[in-house]
């Protein structure tokens, strides 16, 4: 599994389509200011699923980061991922996300909210 965008010119570099799936989680560390969220999504859409993962300290962006069932835009959303596979619809398997939320989802510290 590459983290790459699909290079096929019917897919977008922009993740669009339905959040079927997401984890999210804000940790905390005492030695560092701010806490850190990861939100990872599977988004589905007409060409297949983006699986998308997002990582932030801004703490204005945690209460309004889109939620399992929403519709999502990476264009204009306000947030962007730093990491996000295309697959075909088709080919999209549970076990890739699965091995996605595995080597993408990250906290820091002892301590989690």
């Amino acid at each position: 599994m590459a983290s790459t965008p699909a290079s096929s010119s019917t897919t977008s570099t922009n993740v669009k389509g339905k959040i079927i799936d997401m984890v999210a989680k804000v940790s905390v560390d005492a030695t560092r200011p701010l806490p850190l969220v990861c939100a990872l999504y599977a988004a589905e859409n007409s060409e297949g699923v983006w699986l998308c993962a997002y990582y932030g300290a801004n703490k204005s962006v945690f209460d309004y980061l889109p939620q399992k069932g929403a519709e999502i835009d990476e264009a204009t959303s306000g947030i962007t991922f730093l990491h996000k596979i295309f697959i075909p619809k088709g080919q999209y398997q549970p076990a890739d996300w699965e091995k996605f939320k595995k080597e993408r989802f990250m906290v820091y510290g002892a301590q989690s909210e």
